[in-house]
Parts: structure tokens; sequence; C-alpha cells
């Protein structure tokens, strides 16, 4: 949460980025894909947790069948388009592209440009500035972890809006109404709400404070945290007092409050569940999240809203524009006593009461949000026709198996089961079904471009990988040097408060060392401990080892390591033996490798360039002339073609010897039988007009 406080918009600040929390963040999204497929195809989130397992019961094997996801979560069409299975979004803001109103993401600023353009394409640039942040990681979960080609990030946006992926939105539509642009895939439910009120035993000190008077202004902040709570604290204080209010104030993750100075009209709120307090105060000032913007306005009462970050200026903007409380939404960073206080008193308004009042009507009519949810999401699934879902036999049951030589005959597990258990079929019969396709780039639209993009394409694999072995060399050397920094920081002994070396387990110079601590076998000499040149000063290892050679005796098979340095204890100071390993720590630690070592790494990233330059280059004429062969097949579609043919899923050998017979038949048979075809389709769609183009 702090996170987004510091980062309200898309871009992170200059900070952020210094401090490497960006990188941080890909990580955990990165780790977060991989849930994401987990819970698609286990049964638990990790197998071998026995918690989980135990959670299960019989820990029965499952597979989705659909799935149901918010549009941030990214991974999700991508789990879909792998399983084959619907996919379904829900959300409580909007992600569809609409003239209505921007990107609740995108910072607008109005200009000269026409409204409607500017809302719309804020959808898709949004979607970019995503893509550019998160393309690589999506790529490589889909090929790593999916087995899926990658996307191209320049025709990634927008791709659920091509593909019709349908959406539900939770929020009422007598606040905002469904845009007369978006088409019959998006439906809006209603908000959601939890019933947390009726378990609720409010504080005695709560109770008395609402029944000594007028009820109070509630003011809250939920989950977000501020830099300066005790600056805010005192400026809500003052506010109130301006605005001549009782307040209830929520504490919050913010630690808002001033132990000993609160004001005897305010109450500092604990956690308190707002479907029990809102019905009692007479108007909520908040931060704009969606659920506490949607109780607030089921409960009737007029609304402030403070955005931070997020979608929260836009609930800011719907609510004011509703006239349901506060002209418009004060930015945090704007924020003084003076406009908290106005802000409270234009909620306090008889118009503002109205229109809150209202919104709290139309919310009831429109009945269970959460119900309505889900009969949207049965509503899209494919349970009719040619594409149901159904089992064939089993119709309460979803498919997952069909016959290889019938595809009208899908079975659920169970019917697939009892089949071959009575030997009707052998599961070498059978195939896994899938109902949904979620192909979204079908090619280039005709084949120049397409014959360019691909050599682009080619040409570009073939410079990042010569290109990119400068860089692999680079990285090599930063790990190689961090190891060695770790190693010496584990071999410098630890020194005293008193300046001196530690004494727990320690021998003096005098005393002879053991020959399986400092043996060339055993010992450091194979550069456990990095390079000797980053050793602190003083006299080097080399000299203190020579001066120490007659006072040892036998270091029994070499006294010298392969670098030729003298292996033995150090004269005139005490060396830690590392009770674990047996091992002098203050020894040198340069490898009889080390250089070789080095070599031989940087001579497989080259190799490794090579090799990605190579493969480019031998795929060149394979990306060139499939490019081109798409480029035909979908040239049609430039001049108002509706008939163009979904290329088939190619998923092996056998799969594309179909696809290449398909083309081949399809594309003779619609080009014959397009000589007429497309006139008549014509005339009775459009006329005249209609037949001069189908010609």
């Amino acid at each position: 949460m702090a996170f987004m406080v510091k980062n309200p918009g898309l871009i992170p600040s200059l900070s952020t980025v210094k401090a490497g929390e960006v990188g941080r963040k890909r990580d955990s999204m990165f780790e977060m894909f991989q849930g994401f497929w987990r819970a698609c195809i286990n049964a638990t989130d990790e197998e071998n947790d026995p918690a989980n397992r135990s959670m299960m019961e019989a820990w029965n094997p499952f597979v989705a069948d659909a799935i149901i996801a918010n549009p941030p979560s990214f991974a999700h069409v991508h789990c879909a388009e792998r399983l084959g299975i619907p996919l379904h979004l829900m959300f409580t803001f909007p992600y569809s592209p609409t003239q209505q109103f921007p990107h609740p993401l995108a910072n607008i600023k109005k200009t000269n440009v026409d409204t409607n353009y500017t809302n719309f394409m804020s959808y898709p640039l949004v979607e970019m500035m995503t893509w550019q942040g998160l393309g690589d990681l999506v790529n490589r979960f889909r090929v790593h972890t999916l087995g899926l080609e990658p996307v191209y990030t320049v025709w990634a946006p927008g791709q659920l809006f091509r593909m019709k992926v349908p959406y539900t939105y939770l929020w009422s539509p007598g606040l905002i109404p469904k845009p007369a642009d978006w088409g019959p895939e998006i439906d809006i439910a209603g908000f959601v709400f939890l019933d947390l009120a009726s378990s609720f035993r409010p504080p005695d000190t709560l109770t008395e404070f609402l029944e000594a008077g007028e009820p109070p202004v509630y003011i809250g902040f939920g989950s977000i945290v501020v830099d300066d709570p005790d600056k805010f604290t005192t400026m809500i204080f003052e506010a109130v007092e301006k605005a001549g209010v009782r307040a209830l104030v929520s504490k919050g993750w913010g630690g808002l409050g001033d132990e000993g100075n609160t004001p005897a009209n305010i109450y500092m709120l604990e956690n308190t569940p707002h479907d029990w307090l809102f019905p009692r105060v007479s108007a909520v000032v908040h931060h704009g999240g969606a659920g506490t913007t949607a109780i607030g306005l089921k409960c009737g009462k007029p609304t402030m809203i403070v955005p931070f970050f997020g979608d929260q200026p836009f609930w800011g903007a719907m609510v004011a524009k509703a006239g349901a409380g506060a002209k418009e939404p004060i930015p945090y960073k704007h924020l003084n006593a003076e406009s908290l206080a106005e802000g409270i008193r234009q909620c306090l308004s008889p118009k503002a009461k109205t229109h809150a009042e209202k919104l709290a009507k139309d919310i009831e009519l429109e009945g269970d949000g959460a119900k309505n949810a889900v009969d949207s999401f049965h509503r899209h699934l494919p349970l009719q026709g040619k594409n149901s879902m159904r089992c064939s036999i089993i119709q309460d049951r979803v498919a997952a198996w069909e016959l290889k030589k019938a595809d009208l005959l899908q079975l659920s597990p169970l019917a697939a089961e009892l089949l071959i258990k009575k030997k009707k079929l052998k599961w070498n019969d059978l195939r896994l079904v899938r109902h949904r396709e979620w192909n979204d780039f079908e090619g280039p639209g005709e084949p120049l471009t397409g014959g360019g993009a691909a050599l682009l394409y080619s040409a570009g694999g073939i410079v990042r990988g010569i290109g990119g072995t400068p860089v692999r060399w680079a990285k090599t050397l930063r790990k190689r040097e961090k190891k060695q920094v770790q190693r010496r920081e584990s071999a410098t002994p630890k020194i005293s408060t008193e300046g001196k070396r530690s004494t727990s387990t320690k021998r003096k110079a005098s005393e002879p060392v053991s020959t399986e601590a400092t043996s060339p076998e055993t010992g450091p000499a194979n550069g456990e401990y990095g390079m000797q040149k980053h050793l602190p000063g003083g006299p080097s290892l080399e000299e203190r080892g020579r001066s120490s050679l007659g006072k040892t005796g036998s270091l029994g098979k070499s006294e010298r390591n392969q670098n030729g340095v003298p292996i033995g204890p150090l004269q005139g100071s005490e060396t830690i033996l590392e009770e674990n390993e047996g091992r002098v720590s203050d020894v040198s630690d340069v490898s009889s490798g080390s250089d070789d070592n080095l070599a031989q790494d940087m001579a497989v990233d080259a190799g490794m360039g090579l090799a990605m330059s190579g493969k480019a280059l031998a795929r060149a004429p394979i990306e060139l002339s499939l490019a081109i062969a798409q480029g035909f097949h979908n040239a049609p579609r430039l001049y108002g073609d509706t008939t163009v043919r979904t290329p088939l899923r190619i998923t092996g050998i056998k799969s594309g010897l179909h696809a290449a017979g398909d083309e081949f038949v399809f594309g003779v048979y619609d080009g014959v039988t397009g000589l007429w075809l497309q006139p008549y389709r014509g005339a009775r769609d459009n006329g005249a007009l209609g037949f001069v183009q189908g010609v």
C-alpha cells in the first residue's frame, strides 16, 4: 500500500526505481503468474504441504473448467488459452474501452482534443504501458510455464477487447449506466456487499458517543498509509472544528489519532464494519475505495472522496457527477483544513442528501450484485448448441474428453470412466476437449507488411544474439564479483568491540595447524574466498606465510598451494578456525582455475549468443514464408470480406498437416464459391451497393 501511495500513477518515481522496488515488484508479479497457473491445474497450491492436503480432504485431482479473474491479474487469458476453457473477467472499475469516461488509471488532462476520442484511447494506452513493463514476464510465463508461443507486444494491447472476452462490472448502473458503445459481452451486475454488521458488538464508548448528539460525520482512509499521520490528524481535527460537526475518525492503517488530545466532539474509531457504522452517520469522507464508496451510497450517505491513487479519482468523479456529496473530489496532496471543511458542508446540504438517497433506492432495486454476477457468468458460458460444454451423456456435468473420430460426442470424466470400465471405449480413443480457443493474433493483414515484419523480427533475433554477448559478459562479471565479495566477507576475521579478533575457537601462531585444515585437497587453495587483491591491507599472505614456515613444522603433502602461496598459520596474529568446516579463514582465496573459469564462462556466453543468432537465421525462411502465407490468407479482409476463416490451432506435426490440408482445400473452395456467394451476401445485407462490393 505504501508503494501505491508513493507511486500513484502508472510510472514509478525515480526514487522508487533507484531503490530497486520496481525489480522486486516484477519478481512478485512473475511469482504470482506461477501461482495463477497452479490454481488452474492443482488441487492445492503446493501438493507437498500436508496442511493444504488435509484442507482438500480426499485431495481429488483438479483442472479448471472455466476461469473467473480480474483484469490486472494478467495471466488469465494465457492460462485459458493453454487449457482451452472459457474466461470471464469481473472487476470493480472499467477496463473495457468506451467513449463515455477514461480509464481510471489514466491521468487524463483537459485538452482541446475531442473528449470521446481521448476517453476511448486511454484504454489501449494504459494497456500499452502495462505491456511495456510486464510484457517480457508474460512471454516468459507463456513460453517456459505454459508451453505457448510468445505474443507480440505490439499486438497484445487490446486483445481482450478484440476477442470479446465477457466482462461483469461490479458497480451500480444507477451510479454509472452501461455505456452505449459496450457490447452484449459486458454486463453491470451492481455493487457487492459483505454482511459484517450482524456479528459486530460495538464498544460501550462508541455507543455512548453516537447517542450523545447529532449523527456524526465519518472520516476514514482505510488501509492508506500517510507520511506524517500526526500532521494529518491535526488537519482533520481543525477541519471538523471549522465545519462545526461531530465526527468519527478512523485510525486505519495510517495510525491516525492524538492520544490524550482528542477533542470532545471527535471519537477515534478502531476497526468497525461499515455496514454497521454508516447507517448511524450523517455523511462519509474517505479515500474512494470501491467497497467503501459502495456501502456509503447503499446507506444513502452523501460522500466526499479524497483520492490517493488508482481508481479512487474515478469514483470521486462519478460520485460528484451524480451530485451525491461534495461537488468535486479533493486529491490528498491538495487537501487542507479549509477544503475538507467545505467538502463536509457540501455533503450536509439538502441537495446532496436527496441525490444520495435516490442512489440508495436504485441500489436496492438492482438486487443482489453477487447473485447478478453469478447469473452473468452462467449466461456467457457455452452450455447450448454445437459448442456446448455439457457432457453428451450426463448433461449436468462438464465434458473433459471427446472422441477422436466423432467431435460431437463429448464425455465428462465420470462418463468416460464408466464407458472404459464397460470396455466400450479405450483411453486412446479419447482426446482432451477444448471448449474455447483464444487465438487472437491470426497473422498479418496482407503479405507485404507481413513479410517485412518477419524480416525485421529475424534480423532483430540475429542482432540480439550477437549484440547481447557483451551484456551477458557484463552480467557474468558482476555475478563473479558479487560472489567474491560474499566469500571475502565470510573469510574476514571477526572484530570484537575492543578492536581485537574474536578469541572463540582460536590458536596461537606458534601452535601447529592440522594438515586436514590446510592441505591443498581440503583447504582454501581452490579459491573459496575470492581474489587475493581484495583482502584487507597489511603484509601479504605470501609474506606472512613465509615468516611462519620455520615455526610450524611439516605441512603434509605440500607446503604451498597451487598458486605458490605457502599454507600455514599466520605469524604474530591469532587465526580463527571454523569449527564446522575445520579450515583457516584468513588465507588466500585465489582459485587456481579462476582465470580459466572466467574464460570458460565468457566463452559459454559467446557461444550462447552465436546459437541465438544461428537459430534466428535458420528460422528466417520459415518465418518469412509463414508471414507471407498468412498475409495472403487475411488479405480479403482489407476490402470487407467477413468470411475469412480462422486458422486451426497447430500443436504438432499432425495438426500442422491437418491445417495445411484445410488451408489448401478451403482456399480453393472459398475462391471458387466466392464468385457468386460474395455478391449474393452483399446484396442481401446492403442492397445494390453490397452487390457491387461483393463483386
